[in-house]
């Protein structure tokens, strides 16, 4: 053998030896490497199932609701980001608070703030804030408030389990009291109270479910931003006050905070305004024989072809206006102005233009998903 494979091979007997156990412990080190970067990635434990309490508000809360309503949704959406598995128990409001005390649910959902229930519940961050009024039947006329007395001695219904503004307590007293807001309207319709405090938006769902027998358009609320007839409020998610719930609720106001600043949650919110989330088809009208999106004044801006949807942004006054607005304009009369709509335009070559489509353009239940 010539000096230099002498010398090469006895190079390389030390790496025949060596090498299976060099080979081994790459191979740990890479598996290492994987296994540290996967335990990295997946989640430490899986999200924890818990129950949480709510009653029935449409729009707000509901088990009929779609994803159990808005507010349903945001909360689930907010538990889940926090590493929670929600599950939600729809019951009465008394009911669902008990269960929170008792330890049978973690959490209600989504109640006002009152002193009692600071006193026993640790409250989230607001939800959302929501209006509450004073709705009374247009049919036995507007009764006059000016004073906490003018509201005292008159039949206030209220709904079990509510908690009201404290202006509005403290003139009324005591509650002609109903086991839902729909019975409430019920005896509003049959002038068995005075007037009935709920949520603007609540009241108005009430007022528009077939479910109702009565006509909306027969009744109003207090007009005025005075503290005995009107009070914005904020809706909370509640926990008991431990120290455990405490650390859940600091991580909930945490991801709460972060949706808040998103469009997911504007989205989220936009569906508690009918108007805001009602998907039509438009037909064409005039002679063009296509769609005609118009600017405010009715002049035209763009044609779109048939098929084209659109989001309804606001109803005009002909649509919605009160018993007492049609009286004044007259029964029976045919507007003599062509009525337009403002839309969203939601598809096609104008999708995301904020329009006016003329009403007769507009086909309800036509549109697509």
């Amino acid at each position: 053998m010539p000096p230099t494979s002498r010398r090469l091979a006895a190079l390389m007997k030390p790496l025949h030896a060596w090498g299976p156990v060099l080979v081994l412990s790459l191979v740990v080190v890479v598996s290492a490497v994987i296994v540290s970067a996967g335990l990295r990635t997946s989640p430490i434990a899986p999200a924890r199932p818990v129950l949480v309490s709510s009653g029935s508000w449409a729009p707000f809360v509901g088990q009929t609701l779609p994803d159990g309503g808005p507010i349903t949704k945001l909360v689930v959406e907010v538990l889940k980001r926090s590493g929670y598995a929600p599950q939600v128990s729809y019951t009465s409001w008394s009911l669902a608070e008990n269960q929170v005390t008792s330890g049978a649910s973690v959490g209600v959902f989504p109640l006002v703030s009152s002193k009692s229930r600071r006193a026993h519940f640790l409250l989230s961050d607001r939800l959302i804030d929501f209006e509450y009024v004073l709705f009374y039947n247009r049919r036995g006329g507007e009764p006059r408030v000016s004073s906490a007395s003018d509201l005292g001695a008159l039949r206030v219904g209220g709904i079990a389990g509510y908690e009201y503004w404290d202006e509005l307590e403290s003139a009324v007293g005591n509650f002609v009291e109903f086991d839902t807001a729909q019975e409430g309207f019920r005896a509003l319709a049959d002038g068995r109270i005075d007037l009935l405090a709920e949520g603007l938006l609540s009241g108005r769902a009430v007022l528009t479910d077939p479910s109702f027998a009565g006509d909306a358009a027969d009744f109003g609320h207090l007009p005025g931003d005075s503290p005995l007839v009107h009070s914005v409020e904020g809706l909370y998610f509640m926990m008991p006050e431990t120290a455990e719930a405490a650390a859940v609720m600091k991580k909930f106001n945490k991801m709460l905070a972060s949706m808040r600043q998103s469009d997911e949650y504007e989205t989220i919110v936009a569906e508690l305004t009918p108007s805001a989330y009602q998907e039509v088809t438009l037909a064409p009208v005039g002679e063009t024989g296509l769609v005609e999106l118009l600017d405010s004044s009715g002049r035209l801006v763009l044609l779109a072809p048939q098929g084209t949807r659109a989001r309804v942004l606001a109803w005009p006054e002909e649509f919605v206006g009160s018993a007492g607005a049609r009286s004044s304009q007259g029964l029976g009369t045919v507007p003599s102005r062509r009525i337009l709509v403002k839309v969203k335009v939601a598809n096609g070559p104008a999708q995301g233009r904020v329009l006016h489509v003329d009403a007769r353009a507009l086909q309800l239940g036509a549109g697509g998903s």
